[in-house]
């Protein structure tokens, strides 16, 4: 199947298989070929930007020669994304074996299926890459959801790698998030639900004992309420602290609970009458162990003005 002239531009993904005459061209000269009036210049930098697919894996070398029969999926606005800055970066702690960085809101941790551009890790790999650093390495401890806000911790060098995720599995890693919800959260809540991500990728609460479930805890805990103006339902500034990581952990819990996060889109109303224009999720504080030394180490996030009390 070969794209329609002009319409791969209005498309936010395409799908082809490579045929024999394709055979042994490289992926700038397939995208190129079946992309009208791209250049070759762009088709290149479609993949650089982590745009295109392999059958199921990415690739970001332009001169990577396929096969008969292989499935390109391409995200044309890849390579349209803006790329963070370094001198954006803002940097809440630095060694030599990991940084914590504050993420700003709408800002990824890592690639997305779209593209690797605009990330904070890609980011922070053009930093180290800037300061001299050769095959700069970037590892993710941790994620946050994009639309949150706040503390990230990655390591960059891989001897550290092992001890800050067994501190994660082992629980030993205390995060603490501020978040804004709608409805009532009258006491200290901790809630076990289990977790399973569907096909989807929308996360649900299901059963104990059901089939991919996940355990899942987390600690709300109410600090504040800011009366609504007579058309508006009270708003409440809850803290939240994790014992497990999962995918979407504190804006499920909490909607399954009553009290779904102002801005959230997905798991929250469908109209918020706040007019929240982004998710009300902030990652305020972070503890854990150095992963060589062992001390005790304590960060913190400025909260922004919705997550103050």
């Amino acid at each position: 199947m070969t794209s329609e002239p002009g319409n791969w531009q209005e498309k936010s993904l395409l799908r082809f298989r490579i045929i024999p005459p394709e055979e042994g061209q490289t992926l700038r000269a397939v995208i190129y070929r079946r992309l009208p009036g791209i250049s070759a210049d762009d088709a290149a930098s479609l993949v650089r930007a982590g745009g295109v697919y392999v059958n199921r894996l990415r690739v970001r070398m332009p001169s990577v020669r396929v096969a008969a029969g292989e499935r390109l999926t391409v995200y044309p606005n890849a390579a349209r994304i803006e790329p963070i800055r370094a001198e954006a970066l803002r940097f809440i702690h630095r060694d030599a074996n990991f940084v914590v960085l504050d993420k700003p809101a709408g800002v990824p941790v890592t690639a997305t299926r779209e593209s690797a551009l605009g990330t904070l890790s890609d980011a922070l790999l053009n930093q180290l890459r800037s300061e001299g650093v050769v095959r700069p390495y970037v590892g993710v401890v941790h994620r946050l959801d994009q639309g949150a806000s706040g503390l990230v911790l990655f390591t960059i060098r891989s001897i550290a790698n092992s001890s800050l995720h067994r501190q994660f599995v082992d629980h030993d890693i205390r995060r603490v998030y501020r978040l804004r919800c709608h409805g009532k959260v009258p006491q200290q809540i901790r809630c076990e639900a289990p977790l399973r991500k569907g096909a989807d990728g929308n996360v649900r609460v299901v059963p104990e004992g059901s089939r991919g479930a996940q355990t899942a805890v987390t600690l709300f805990r109410p600090i504040s309420t800011f009366d609504g103006d007579g058309d508006s339902e009270p708003e409440h500034i809850v803290e939240a602290q994790l014992e497990t990581g999962r995918t979407h952990q504190i804006r499920v819990h909490a909607a399954h609970l009553g009290f779904p996060l102002c801005g959230d889109r997905r798991y929250g109303r469908p109209s918020d009458s706040a007019g929240h224009s982004a998710l009300r999720l902030h990652a305020w504080t972070l503890q854990f162990q150095h992963p060589q030394q062992a001390d005790p180490l304590h960060f913190e996030s400025p909260l922004p003005a919705w997550a103050q009390a």
